[in-house]
C-alpha cells in the first residue's frame, strides 16, 4: 500500500498598521518569543481573506480593513528549529489597517506586542524576528517606496495637466472676459449711430443735444455698473494721487481739462486739471 501523500499547509498572515502608520508585531512563544505577525492556518471552506480577518480577531480582538496582498513565501525546514507539526508551510501575507487599534487584546498565542514605524522595525537585529518576517518587512518597504514614486509621478502628471488646463482657461477667460461689458456698451454705440443719422436728417439741434445727453447718461450707468467712477475735481482740493495739474499753483481745482476715473477705488486715469 502506497504511502499517503502529504501537502504543505497554508498560513494566512496579516501585517497590521494603525492610523499612525505604525506596524504591529507580536512576541509568540511558538516562535521562541521572537517578533512575528498575526496569522494562522486557513480552515476548510474558508477563503484566505476570511482566514486573515478571523485570525486578527482571535489574536488581537481587532477588526481589519483595506486588505492588500504583500507576498507569498514557501517556508521549509521549520519543524526542527521551532518544534512545529509541519515542515512545509506556505505563508500568504497581507497588509491591512486596524480599526480602534487601542482596544487591542492578545490571546494566549502571544505574550507581548509593539506598534512601531516600519523603518524602526527594520533597524532591529534580524535575530529578534521569526523566520521570513524581515523578508516581508523589506518587501513592504520596497512597496511603500514604489507606491510613493508612483504617487509622485501621478501627482506631477496631474500638476502638469493642471498647469495646461489653467493656461487654457486663462486664455478663454482673457478672450471672453469683456464679453458682458461689450454686451452693455454695444447698445450705447448703436444709439450714437442713430443720433448721428438723425443729426444728418434734421436741423433741430436741441433734440440732438437731448439725445446725446441721454446716451451719455446711459454710458455713465454702464460704467458705474462695472465699478468705474468719475473723479470729482471742480472746487475740490488738489489731490496728487488722483489728479494731474496742467496749470496753476493753488490748492483748489478751478477747471477740469480731462476727467479722471477709478475702477473699484483704484485710479486708472488721473484727472487733468487747472488750479487757481
Amino acid at each position: 500500500m502506497s504511502e499517503e501523500k502529504k501537502y504543505p499547509k497554508v498560513i494566512a498572515g496579516v501585517f497590521l498598521f494603525n492610523e499612525n502608520d505604525e506596524l504591529l508585531l507580536l512576541q509568540a512563544p511558538k516562535w521562541h518569543n521572537k517578533y512575528t505577525n498575526v496569522g494562522g492556518k486557513v480552515e476548510l471552506n474558508e477563503t484566505i481573506e476570511e482566514a486573515v480577518a478571523r485570525e486578527a480577531k482571535e489574536e488581537t480582538d481587532l477588526d481589519i480593513f483595506d486588505l492588500k496582498l504583500i507576498t507569498i513565501i514557501s517556508g521549509l525546514g521549520l519543524e526542527e528549529s521551532y518544534k512545529l507539526n509541519d515542515n512545509h508551510l506556505i505563508f500568504i501575507d497581507y497588509q491591512a489597517k486596524a480599526k480602534d487599534y487601542k482596544r487591542l487584546k492578545l490571546n494566549e498565542e502571544a505574550t507581548k506586542y509593539k506598534w512601531l514605524k516600519l523603518d524602526e522595525w527594520l533597524k532591529m537585529d534580524e535575530l529578534k524576528f521569526a523566520p521570513y518576517i524581515i523578508e516581508v518587512l523589506q518587501k513592504l518597504k520596497k512597496q511603500q517606496e514604489e507606491n510613493f514614486e508612483d504617487k509622485y509621478k501621478r501627482a506631477m502628471a496631474d500638476y502638469q495637466n493642471l498647469i495646461k488646463q489653467t493656461a487654457k482657461e486663462k486664455q478663454e477667460f482673457v478672450k471672453y472676459a469683456n464679453e458682458h461689458l461689450l454686451y452693455e456698451i454695444l447698445p450705447v454705440y448703436d444709439n450714437l449711430r442713430l443720433a448721428l443719422e438723425h443729426a444728418n436728417k434734421t436741423p433741430n439741434n436741441a433734440n440732438i443735444i437731448k439725445g446725446v445727453e441721454c446716451i451719455i447718461k446711459q454710458f455713465k450707468s454702464v460704467l458705474e455698473n462695472w465699478g468705474i467712477e468719475e473723479i470729482k475735481t471742480i472746487g475740490e482740493k488738489f489731490n496728487h494721487n488722483t489728479m494731474e495739474a496742467i496749470e496753476g499753483r493753488g490748492e483748489t481745482v478751478k477747471q477740469e481739462v480731462r476727467p479722471g476715473y477709478k475702477l473699484r477705488g483704484k485710479v486708472i486715469a488721473p484727472a487733468k486739471v487747472i488750479l487757481e
